[in-house]
């Protein structure tokens, strides 16, 4: 049997794990040094002139900290707050992705979060800051100062997806003005992570029903389901759809990405939660079947034919078997993909690609 090899990734950019810290004086330099003793997988960037062994010197900060802002998930910078704001101004982009930064004075009193607090992890940086040069964390995230829940930040920890980001805000303001709020979360993906559940309506399937309920109210929806029109939620969404693809030499990215979009409308899904795409080794190349899992910014799997043959599928195929060596692509690697036993839409046609969704068990 060969491994499945997987291409693509669902990533927005190619940052690292590390945390780069940068210092322009003598002072500042030498608490990076105790800085990156503590923290794991620190790099430290400071002026040429006060370098030390296992730093990187730099002769101008602006390129330096450009280059490091797309390679960190982190950074510290060990000076006054307004060199780092211009330095990181014109580099924001999305609080979904922008680093988280912390800015330290060269004295170590205090570790300011300043960008990206919740999902980018400044504020927990900060702490760990703080802690290893003996300052103390400023954090100024209304959730954090006033014990109330990050929204945001849970359903990162919990894996899901945020789909319509306008309503974030209204979300995370209503948390802190002790709105109400319903919930609809069967699996309870995003109430495990919880503190409590003060505040939340949790609604169950019979109750969701009514549509009016919904709309009359706030909430947040977690499923990959579509929720009912017109209602007011947040809606996250478990990655764990995976589609099985099958299409002919040459079929172009508009037909795949257009049979997806109608089959997950007309199942009431979202394509938010597709996890990845799947099929089999010998579409590897397959211009339009990459092109349109780049689209949706997911990756593929790619079978062997001998990990697909034999595999129950409810439409197998002739054609196929004569074509391919196996009796299904899409709904076999639909299931081989999500380790599933049964598919929850079966096969579907355009003129040149068919295509079958598979749920995995979430987290994967």
């Amino acid at each position: 049997m060969t491994n499945p090899s997987v291409t693509g990734s669902e990533t927005p950019n190619d940052r690292n794990d590390g945390i780069a810290v940068f210092a322009l004086t003598r002072k500042g330099t030498e608490l990076a040094a105790r800085l990156c003793d503590r923290l794991p997988g620190a790099v430290c960037f400071c002026n040429e002139r006060y370098a030390l062994p296992g730093m990187v010197p730099m002769r101008g900060m602006a390129e330096s900290f450009k280059s490091a802002w797309h390679r960190f998930n982190s950074i510290v910078c060990i000076m006054g707050c307004g060199i780092a704001v211009r330095m990181l101004a014109p580099l924001l982009s999305d609080k979904m992705v922008d680093p988280g930064v912390v800015v330290v004075d060269e004295t170590g009193n205090y570790a300011i979060s300043l960008v990206s607090g919740h999902l980018g992890g400044a504020n927990e940086l900060a702490r760990r800051v703080a802690a290893a040069v003996g300052g103390k964390p400023v954090i100024t995230t209304a959730s954090d100062l006033e014990d109330k829940i990050a929204v945001d930040l849970m359903a990162q920890k919990a894996g899901l997806a945020v789909e319509n980001r306008a309503m974030l805000a209204r979300v995370v303001a209503a948390v802190l003005d002790e709105e109400p709020l319903w919930i609809f979360d069967l699996e309870r993906l995003f109430i495990a992570h919880l503190p409590d559940l003060k505040g939340f309506l949790v609604l169950t399937e019979a109750e969701v029903a009514d549509a009016r309920r919904l709309r009359a109210g706030l909430g947040i929806w977690v499923s990959e389901t579509l929720p009912p029109s017109g209602a007011r939620c947040l809606k996250l969404r478990p990655r764990r759809l995976v589609v099985g693809v099958g299409c002919n030499r040459g079929t172009e990215a508009d037909e795949i990405c257009g049979l997806v979009e109608s089959v997950f409308r007309e199942n009431g899904l979202s394509p938010v939660s597709i996890r990845n795409f799947a099929t089999v080794d010998i579409k590897r190349d397959e211009p339009g079947l990459l092109a349109a899992a780049g689209r949706f910014k997911r990756p593929i799997e790619f079978f062997g034919r001998e990990e697909l043959a034999g595999l129950r599928v409810p439409n197998p195929s002739d054609a196929v078997a004569r074509h391919i060596g196996v009796e299904s692509v899409c709904e076999a690697s639909a299931l081989r993909s999500a380790q599933a036993n049964w598919l929850l839409v079966t096969k579907r046609k355009s003129i040149n690609c068919t295509l079958a969704v598979a749920r995995a068990v979430y987290p994967s």
